[in-house]
């Protein structure tokens, strides 16, 4: 396999049989095929492509590649051909794939699959996980572990100008995410602490360490675009979706009963959409601002400790499709629902 190369379509289409809803098998290859983590940006602008991980071969240790496909399950093509890709994420114009891989910072062109190196921080190793961008493309930003034994989050710029270290903890650290509208913090979960906090704030340069007083948090989390306020998932004692900007008095719950397991947010602020577990009573479509929610449709994934189990379910930039993982058929896939427009309608009511 290599990058650029094109293949046919793997595309199956389905009805859920308990809401109705459009359903798009994306993935057939035999291996485990997988969607980015909810909080990475995986589409282009026009909600027309997106990306997903493929393992090589059906091996536990086996390399991952990034390959494209259009909406419509057409146009199949590999964009990544190194080992060790991580981070991986689209650029908001949609023209790249960037990563990082032993410390080098790399972008792929999503039309031409050229590829060039941007920066190196000879301080990562291959060890890094989430990864994210600001929304003008300048900045990107990467949690590894570091040579030193550390865990740290990296600071590159896209036009190779900057390429930094900015925090390092003897704790692990997951989730980071820059507040992608103006890049001044950078959010990720530590902890829990005593006080059952999780999230964590740095400001840009890897300064200002301080907890958002969001107890309770599970981990899965996302800024919620262009507001400044950050949305988790609460423990499964606790029932529910919470939202927290840093500066404001107290949290809202968004929605309750249900042990909500992974919730993303639309590009526009105005949708939320969550898996379920414990038990699952799928997936969950949710107005902001009525704060109504009924279920889209049933994954019937094993939710085990793998990650390609969990739905981690995410929007399309015009909030119009949700994608989301599954191994209902033994095999990991990705899978791809139709929002229906009365639907969006009854819940804006």
């Amino acid at each position: 396999m290599a990058r650029g190369q094109a293949y046919p379509s793997e595309r199956q289409f389905f009805t859920d049989s308990k809401t109705g809803v459009s359903i798009m098998k994306l993935t057939a290859f035999p291996t485990v095929n997988s969607k980015f983590y909810f909080h990475f940006n995986a589409f282009t602008p026009d909600s027309k492509t997106l990306v997903f991980h493929s393992y090589r071969f059906a091996k536990r240790d086996s390399e991952i590649d990034v390959f494209k496909v259009n909406t419509d399950g057409m146009g199949l093509v590999q964009l990544t051909d190194r080992p060790n890709v991580r981070g991986a994420t689209v650029s908001y114009d949609g023209k790249w794939l960037y990563y990082v891989t032993e410390g080098y910072f790399r972008r792929v062109s999503m039309d031409t699959y050229e590829e060039e190196t941007i920066g190196y921080l000879d301080a990562l190793t291959s060890d890094a996980e989430s990864a994210s961008m600001t929304y003008d493309d300048k900045q990107y930003f990467v949690e590894a572990t570091l040579k030193n034994g550390k865990r740290g989050i990296a600071r590159y710029s896209t036009d190779g100008k900057e390429a930094e270290v900015i925090f390092e903890s003897e704790l692990h650290i997951t989730h980071t995410q820059v507040e992608p509208s103006e890049g001044n913090t950078v959010a990720f979960q530590q902890g829990p602490d005593r006080l059952h906090r999780n999230i964590w704030l740095i400001d840009r340069d890897g300064g200002n360490f301080r907890p958002l007083e969001l107890p309770y948090g599970n981990g899965h989390w996302m800024w919620i675009a262009g507001t400044k306020r950050i949305m988790t998932n609460l423990e499964k004692e606790q029932q529910g979706i919470a939202v927290r900007g840093e500066h404001e008095q107290s949290a809202e719950l968004f929605a309750n009963g249900e042990h909500y397991w992974h919730g993303s947010c639309s590009m526009d602020g105005q949708w939320l959409v969550s898996d379920t577990n414990w038990p699952d009573h799928g997936i969950h479509l949710l107005n902001v601002a009525t704060k109504k929610h009924k279920v889209l449709c049933y994954p019937n994934s094993s939710s085990c400790h793998p990650q390609w189990t969990h739905p981690h379910p995410s929007f399309s930039p015009d909030g119009k499709l949700v994608v989301y993982n599954s191994d209902a058929t033994g095999i990991p896939h990705v899978y791809m629902a139709k929002v229906p427009d009365d639907m969006r309608e009854e819940l804006a009511r």
